[in-house]
This record gives structure tokens, sequence and C-alpha cells, in this order.
């Protein structure tokens, strides 16, 4: 194994790849009590629609990847939530646009069994065309549930306003129609796409020796047989560089109207490094001006320009890039007009660098307190393994920053195209 330290943060982790492809990456944590793990798949919502090696174009229906996560805890000998518990482990799953991973958490000292399980579940998928017909109806009745929580409708209506062709238009369980035309083979064949362990990578946070646990994954790689992988990339798309809606009403029963002020800009086509970079100059300007290090933030309070519902979100990722404002208010149109008017403002101003250093303190004070937790770390390894960017890389790489190029990268943003999207209640519309 490749053994890691990071003096910074005295933190050791170690790497390994298996002969199957199957990547390993124990961190070893001697004062903690807890294990968690993840094993984990780059296999997400945005990957219904792929492409060989060949050029073959694969077109899955939408949400297929949060389906297979449902059926990958049906198995031929009982009930696997339970065979944890007995175990003393807690075991989850979630599915995100960019990845599905399962977990679980443990306290015990001996881990050799929910390890196994974790490994033998997720590495045999085992299903029937009745069980397959049963999930629909319960997954229907998940993305129904989702339908009537207004941030999560907010949300995905704010996605379809911005987005005509890239998968970020459908919801992460995608919809009742492409629920109910899922077949038990695109399932079968999904899985064997991106479930081969050369895709996979293996998270252990752990006090148990690493020599342990690379022994317990080796025995168990050892003896299954895999078919050879195949390599498929999500297929791209031609996504227009207008907005589809640049204003929707929706009718929900809230007691406050929600609303969100939504930019689509073209794709930031650069590494991973600078891409992240870009996103995260975005982050501190933003921050330094929509929070109480801005004098001014408690007067827009005050005024009720904004109340403390108020968020924004930027992303840029590998093929899109967004940024939205979210808040509670009775009038939209004034909250777009002072949200533009900010954005006027933020063109023009240089970040303070006593604000930029607080912040950069702030970040590296928040990485220090996540390697506290091991399900947090576990988290941001996986996900700094996905994006190619790990996450003490990424300290690093806000502490780099500096006040001019926050200022150029922002001047850049071109915010003609947007989307208004208004979720007001019954009484309202």
């Amino acid at each position: 194994m490749k053994k890691t330290f990071e003096p910074r943060f005295d933190e050791t982790y170690y790497t390994e790849t298996l002969e199957n492809g199957l990547k390993l990456v124990i961190w070893h944590k001697p004062l903690f009590t807890a294990t968690s793990c993840i094993f984990a798949t780059p296999y997400g919502a945005l990957d219904y629609s792929q492409t060989t090696e060949d050029g073959t174009i694969i077109n899955d229906p939408a949400g297929i990847a949060h389906f297979l996560e449902h059926k990958m805890f049906e198995c031929s000998h009982g009930d696997v939530m339970t065979d944890f518990s007995e175990m003393g482990a807690n075991v989850n799953a979630f599915t995100s646009y960019t990845e599905t991973c399962y977990t679980f958490s443990t306290c015990q000292k001996d881990i050799a069994k929910p390890l196994n399980l974790l490994l033998d579940f997720v590495q045999e998928l085992s299903i029937t065309d009745q069980s397959v017909e049963k999930e629909k109806g319960i997954i229907c009745q998940e993305l129904a549930m989702y339908q009537q929580m207004p941030d999560s409708r907010l949300f995905n209506e704010t996605f379809k306003a911005l987005y005509a062709l890239h998968p970020l238009n459908e919801d992460i369980g995608g919809s009742s129609e492409s629920v109910m035309s899922t077949s038990r083979t695109q399932l079968e064949n999904c899985y064997k796409r991106n479930y081969h362990p050369s895709c996979m990578t293996l998270v252990i946070v752990t006090p148990i020796d690493p020599l342990l646990i690379l022994e317990i994954v080796k025995e168990n790689q050892s003896k299954k047989l895999f078919d050879p992988p195949v390599k498929v990339y999500r297929t791209p798309c031609n996504e227009q560089d207008e907005v589809c809606s640049t204003h929707h009403i929706i009718e929900m029963d809230v007691s406050t109207p929600k609303v969100s002020l939504a930019y689509k800009f073209k794709p930031i086509l650069k590494s991973d490094k600078d891409r992240t970079q870009d996103e995260w100059e975005i982050r501190c300007l933003l921050e330094s001006h929509f929070s109480s290090l801005n004098p001014d933030y408690q007067t827009w309070i005050d005024q009720d320009l904004i109340n403390d519902y108020f968020f924004y979100e930027v992303d840029f990722g590998k093929d899109y890039a967004m940024m939205m404002f979210v808040n509670e208010t009775d009038n939209p149109s004034q909250f777009k007009a002072f949200i533009e008017e900010q954005l006027m403002v933020l063109k023009d101003k240089v970040i303070g660098l006593e604000v930029l250093n607080q912040l950069k303190k702030r970040y590296a004070g928040q990485a220090m307190r996540l390697y506290n937790s091991p399900d947090d770390i576990a988290s941001i390894t996986i996900k700094g393994l996905f994006t190619g960017v790990d996450y003490f890389s990424l300290i690093r790489l806000i502490e780099s920053l500096n006040q001019h190029t926050i200022k150029e990268t922002f001047a850049k943003l071109d915010f003609h195209q947007s989307a208004l999207i208004e979720i007001n209640s019954f009484k309202n519309c």
C-alpha cells in the first residue's frame, strides 16, 4: 500500500488498487472508536445516457441509477438491512447527480463481517421481473412525496427552467413515466457497465490496522470472478445557450412564497483544478457580499429584501455551470431587481484582503473539524476522488486565491440567461 502523510492536518491514509481494478483508500484513525465505510461508483443521475468506446450510445430511462440503488438491497437470502443491524452496524445508500454510494458505520472492533457484507451485496445484483415491477410503485410514491416538498420542488423546477437537454432537467429519481418504463434488462446492463470493481472505490475510515483491512478486502475479492470491464462515459449533449423558461409559477400549499433566481452560464471547459478554482473564487466573492461579512447585509434583512431563509448556490460541473439565489418573499420582482443590482455591484468590486483572509481561515477551520468525523472523512474523500480535486488540494487552492483573479473571474460571467421560479400559495395565484 502507498502511505500518504499530510503534516498540516496530521492525517495519514493508505491507497491500493487491487488486481481487479478496485480502488481502496484507508484512513487510519487510531484514536477513533467508530469505523465508517463508503463503497461508491461515479455513476449518478446525470449518466442515464452513456457512450461506449466504439461510439455506441446507450439511452436508459432517467432515474435508473436511483432505481438500481433501490434494487441493490434485494438479495436471495433475506434482508440486507437486518443483517447489518444484527452486526451492530448502520447501513445506508444514496444517489446523487454524479455518484451512487453505499455506506455503513459501526463501533464494533471486528468489522470483517459488515465489510464483507457490504462488498458482497453491492457486487451481486439479484432481481426478478416481479421485484422490479413492485419497486416501481415504491419509487413513484417517493417521487410524489418529493413533489409535495416545496424546497425540493423549487430546485427541480429551477433546473427544468434552465436546461432543455442536459440531464439536470430530470429529477435524480426520474419521473413516474421513466420509472414505469425501466426494465429488468436495463437495470442489469446498467449494473454491468457501472459496478465493475474497476469503476468503484472503497473508502474506510477506521482505528483498525490498515494491513488487516487490506487483507479482508483482498480475501473477499479473490473469491469472485468478474466479466471484463466495459468502458463508458456520459454522452455529451448539445445544450442550448438559452434558458427554457424565464419565469415560471407553481402553486403549492406554502405559508410564505418561495422564489429562485437562477443564472445559466456556458460550461467551464477547463481542467478539474482550474474549474474548481473558478467556482471557489465566485463562492468567496458571493460570501463576502451576501453574508454578515458585509455591513449592508443586516440592512437588507431589515428592509425585507431578504430574510433568514436566503441562500445561494454555485455549481460548475464538467459540462454545465449555474448560479442561483433563493429567498422567501411576497415580492419576487423586488427580489429579482435586488439581486440584479447587487450582481452589477459585484462586477466592479474587489474583495477586501482582510475579508478574503477571514474566509480562508474559516474554510480551513471547517476542514479541520471535518477530520474529526469518520463519516465526513469518507464523504469528502469520495467527492475529491470523483471530482478530481482532493480535499487537501482544495484547501491549498482556496488559500492561494487572490483579490484580482477573483474579480477577473466574476467579471467574465454573463448574466443574460436567467430564470425566475416562484412557488406561491394557492390563495396568491
